[in-house]
């Protein structure tokens, strides 16, 4: 996606990013440094859990953890827009509790 030039954010947890970071180092710097994506670290404090999400012009996927921080085998996709105004809403929640990669390395 993020090859074909469409604007795009990431956002990741601290543990997410560390793993990414660790196992693919370079690709993950090649990604991040496209002047159209936007790659962001969840900075909520004592939570790590967030939601998968992928929202496009037509359709909105969410797969959520369950209750024990595990991806749970259900996924919510949508093509109505009140299911899309949530995913922004939710995007939105995330997006204002994440920090820029730089910002999260630099702690």
């Amino acid at each position: 996606m993020a090859e074909s030039g469409k604007e795009m954010t990431m956002i990741v947890t601290p543990k997410v990013f560390d793993r990414m970071k660790e196992e693919y180092g370079g690709r993950l710097e090649n990604f991040i440094a496209k002047d159209n994506v936007t790659f962001l670290v969840y900075n909520e404090k004592g939570k790590s859990i967030a939601p998968s999400m992928l929202m496009t012009d037509i359709f909105t996927y969410t797969y959520l953890f369950n209750n024990d921080g595990v991806y749970d085998n259900k996924m919510l996709i949508s093509f109505d827009d009140l299911t899309k105004s949530w995913i922004k809403e939710l995007y939105k929640y995330f997006k204002k509790s994440s920090v820029s990669v730089l910002q999260y390395e630099s702690k």
